[in-house]
């Protein structure tokens, strides 16, 4: 699966892309990404992503889509 959480004409916000564990290594995150990213792009808007840096599978991916690092941010995470 793959989100989108903001559909501004100008930019799209994506993150939470995830894979069952049993299904990974099977193409399906690249196939997720790819096509809400370009539904993005066919909208006339930029695609942006949100990732942990320490997912080096995910990241490793969005690179390969052509994605790029603009800039990074602190997660923080607050307990329950």
């Amino acid at each position: 699966m793959a989100c989108r959480y903001a559909a501004l004409p100008e930019v799209w916000i994506i993150g939470d892309v995830f894979t069952l564990p049993e299904y990974r290594g099977l193409g399906y995150g690249k196939i997720a990404t790819s096509a809400i990213t370009r539904d993005a792009v066919a909208s006339g808007a930029v695609a942006y992503l949100h990732v942990n840096k320490k997912n080096v599978a995910a990241t490793s991916l969005y690179a390969k889509l052509g994605y790029s690092i603009l800039r990074e941010r602190p997660w923080i995470f607050a307990p329950p």
